[in-house]
């Protein structure tokens, strides 16, 4: 009983670490770390902008919002949803530019990544920019911030600090970032002017880094071997037992 045991907490060693981690806030990595996956919204004089990253580099455009309609309200919520399924590759952005409670037509955009099905992450990173000075400056506030259910509260860029740069890491000694779902509101302010921006707009942006490696081949043979051992060994017990 004792060998079996030892054999099933050596394939449960291997399994994926559960998605369900609590999140802190972070100082980030030692070292910099390569931007993997992300998605930014960025007000704009004529209209709106929300694009989804990879490695760095815009892939999806302006697909929600591309012509600033429905309108976005400078001063109201508007409520955002990022989140990344790892078993599929998906990246998925939603943005309620109506303001009418949910993620309708042209408030959804979703960018697939065959190459990183099954990669987690180390850190979130969450940046937000302002225009401080200036006949149009403006301020952007991230309330009610939450990753994978958990509370992290409020941040705003505004003439007190244009500029938000905050980490997020999983709770030591948690898990690593698995499937990810950011949640929260983001509200656009006019602090001057007549609201048509120039330079720098108020924009967020969120970012994923530090990828782990998928598993090779080989390990996820291990890993089905490991739990056929287990099975064929209580099957074995099994028939012991009834003899």
């Amino acid at each position: 009983m004792r060998h079996l045991a030892c054999l099933a907490a050596g394939v449960l060693s291997l399994a994926p670490a559960p998605g369900s981690a609590t999140v802190i806030l972070s100082s980030g990595p030692v070292s910099p770390l390569p931007s993997e996956l992300g998605a930014r919204a960025r007000w704009g004089g004529t209209g709106f902008e929300a694009v989804m990253l990879d490695a760095g580099t815009q892939v999806v455009g302006t697909t929600l919002n591309p012509v600033g309609s429905p309108v976005w309200q400078l001063g109201q919520p508007h409520a955002f949803r990022l989140f990344w399924e790892w078993f599929s590759g998906t990246l998925t952005w939603q943005i309620d530019f109506d303001r009418n409670g949910s993620f309708g037509a042209g408030e959804t955009a979703s960018l697939t990544r065959v190459a990183r099905i099954g990669t987690t992450f180390d850190y979130i990173l969450l940046t937000a920019d302002s225009r401080t000075a200036g006949a149009n400056s403006n301020a952007i506030d991230i309330n009610n911030f939450r990753i994978n259910g958990t509370n992290l509260g409020n941040f705003r860029a505004d003439s007190s600090s244009p500029n938000i740069g905050q980490w997020f890491e999983p709770a030591s000694p948690g898990p690593r970032f698995r499937s990810i779902e950011i949640l929260g509101d983001m509200v656009y302010r006019n602090t001057g002017g007549n609201g048509a921006f120039q330079g720098e707009r108020p924009r967020m942006q969120l970012q994923f880094f530090g990828p782990e490696p998928v598993p090779e081949p080989a390990s996820w043979v291990m890993l089905v071997a490991g739990f056929g051992a287990v099975g064929a060994a209580l099957r074995r017990r099994r028939t012991v037992a009834a003899a």
